[in-house]
């Protein structure tokens, strides 16, 4: 089964409430924002802008948003970030978090590209991703545990490097009258550098304004948990 179909189920139960990266993204709210890879809705439903957009490809998470941003002037679009044409821009496009390390170099440019030309003359974009350091072969990453009427959910990963990219093994289980049901699903992720984002920007005509290492908006290390870019049209 596809990563997203089977993340579709948990993501809300996990991370719908979660609004650490929402600081960011507001210090740069404008009226027009659009977000790709919008998933369930959790950044437009927080950010509640004057009118929204948010691009999926996924059916069940796009299903997920609909009921999550029912009443919000939001569009939902499925359409593939990789090349897409919605006729109008943004003051804000968000690609957030790891969305752009689910591609390789030449996709990534592509979404960037796409995201360009739908970007006003004074608008940004923000992408936010994992800092490649981060991940370790073979260690087991918990993700999240919780309790809700009485039963358990738990999510954690395994990553194993593949040639050029990690392949992350996903497992989630439920506990409930205390049998574990276990479903596993599999993502494909690209380390990228800050040197990497830099050149991909360039060739898609965009200038990196900030930097950011964390949601607290700190100074950029290699050692920061986040590579959080905002970018402009080139001058």
């Amino acid at each position: 089964m596809k990563f997203y179909d089977v993340e579709s189920d948990f993501y809300d139960l996990f991370y719908f409430s979660s609004t650490k990266d929402i600081p960011i993204y507001r210090k740069y709210l404008c009226p027009k924002v659009l977000e790709l890879f919008t998933g369930t809705g959790r950044i437009l439903y927080y950010l509640n802008p004057e009118y929204g957009a948010g691009l999926d490809i996924n059916d069940r998470m796009l299903s997920k948003a609909k009921e999550n941003l029912k009443g919000r002037n939001v569009q939902l679009i499925k359409a593939d970030a990789r090349n897409f044409d919605l006729g109008e821009e943004f003051c804000l496009i968000i690609i957030g978090i790891n969305s752009l390390l689910m591609f390789p170099k030449d996709e990534r440019i592509a979404i960037l590209k796409s995201s360009a030309k739908h970007l006003s003359s004074d608008g940004i974009i923000i992408v936010d991703l994992l800092n490649p350091y981060l991940m370790v072969e073979g260690i087991v990453h918990h993700g999240d545990t919780i309790e809700k009427d009485g039963n358990y959910y738990s999510r954690f990963f395994v990553p194993r490097w593949e040639n050029d990219h990690w392949n992350i093994l996903y497992f989630y289980d439920t506990v409930i009258h205390n049998i574990v049901h276990r479903k596993y699903a599999s993502l494909k992720i690209y380390p990228v550098y800050l040197e990497d984002l830099e050149k991909e920007a360039k060739e898609a005509e965009l200038e990196i304004l900030e930097v950011y290492g964390d949601y607290d908006m700190s100074e950029f290390k290699e050692e920061s948990d986040r590579i959080i870019a905002v970018m402009m049209r080139a001058l």
